[in-house]
């Protein structure tokens, strides 16, 4: 179920985040950053993992659908992908993210 990708496409990136949800009664299983885990933290690349459907969880989807996503102009050949791989720069838009690892608390706000 996975998208294929090498280290060297999102090695530049400051985040990664994988989002789940559900469709019927099957939910996707996240990787959590296993394929390179390692990689991402030397590179200090922040993953996160979201699940919009649990409880407390606030996923601003109107916000994110609205943001241009840079996949294809970065990466034509995996443009097929579009729909499911979304990439945003956002360094105009002064986006801040603070992450409790402990209390596994996450919020992103401008």
């Amino acid at each position: 179920m996975g998208v294929p990708i090498s280290f060297s496409e999102i090695n530049n990136f400051s985040v990664l985040a994988e989002i789940a949800f559900t469709s019927g009664n099957l939910m996707p299983e996240l990787s959590f950053g296993s394929h390179f885990f390692q990689d991402l933290v030397e590179a200090d690349i922040f993953y996160l993992a979201l699940f919009p459907e649990s409880k407390g969880c606030f996923l601003n989807l109107d916000w994110l659908q609205k943001q241009p996503n840079s996949l294809e102009g970065l990466m034509p050949t995996c443009a097929r992908y579009k729909k499911v791989v979304k990439v945003f720069r956002v360094p105009e838009k002064n986006l801040h993210l603070m992450a409790d690892v402990v209390t596994q608390r996450l919020i992103c706000y401008q």
